[in-house]
């Protein structure tokens, strides 16, 4: 019986199109995720640490195998909020969300200290009309830094952790409360040198010059781990 024989210029065809059909597969039923940083199993998610700001709301509550009705009510979110939005496209819909809030309140749900209202309480998505003459302030499509004034103020002594930095922090107070040279943090987050450290972290993600909040993180834990 004779041994069949394949052309040695058509193996290599044979291996990219079951390569390509594999990444194929994969992306057709949402198994598909690449991070520069890690990779993340999406279906199992064990804590608020897997969550990431790319994850939409209904990834994170089948992978943490939480109803959305539950997650909404921890969210404190609305409805009318589709369960397929990114959460941080939730920052630039709801007034002060935050992803690291969405960790707190995870965590302290799977730790079974769920409450009628959440531990680290989530704000309110507002939608009071704007009166005759008025301007406009809740079409939930204004990015920026958001209203308030900004991050509490550390008390002294005590030093800003890459994990507590949060969407209102500006480059100025992370670096002066984290305590990380200003062009260090510029240079690990590929900012120009004369960006200016006034603005805050919200601002760098809905501007698109940092991809999200988790980057900021992530270039000031191992800026203090030096």
């Amino acid at each position: 019986m004779g041994i069949m024989r394949i052309n040695k210029y058509l193996l290599p065809v044979f291996v990219i199109v079951a390569l390509l059909g594999s990444v194929l597969v994969a992306k057709a039923t949402g198994q598909w995720f690449v991070s520069g940083k890690q990779m993340v199993d999406v279906e199992n998610l064990q804590s608020g640490d897997d969550i990431r700001g790319w994850m939409t709301l209904r990834q994170v509550a089948e992978g943490l195998g939480i109803p959305q009705a539950d997650l909404y009510k921890l969210l404190s979110l609305t409805e009318d909020i589709p369960f397929e939005t990114a959460l941080k496209d939730l920052e630039g819909l709801v007034e002060g969300f935050e992803v690291s809030l969405v960790r707190e309140v995870v965590d302290a749900h799977l730790a079974g200290q769920t409450a009628a209202q959440p531990a680290s309480p989530m704000p309110t998505e507002t939608s009071t009309p704007a009166a005759a003459g008025s301007e406009a302030t809740s079409d939930h499509t204004a990015k920026g830094e958001g209203a308030g004034t900004g991050p509490t103020p550390l008390p002294s002594g005590v030093l800003l952790t890459g994990a507590d930095i949060k969407g209102r922090h500006t480059l100025r107070e992370i670096v002066d409360q984290a305590q990380v040279p200003l062009a260090d943090l510029l240079a690990a987050l590929k900012l120009p040198a004369d960006t200016d450290p006034s603005l805050s972290v919200k601002a760098l993600v809905d501007g698109g010059k940092v991809p999200e909040t988790e980057d900021v993180r992530d270039a000031v834990t191992a800026l203090q781990a030096r």
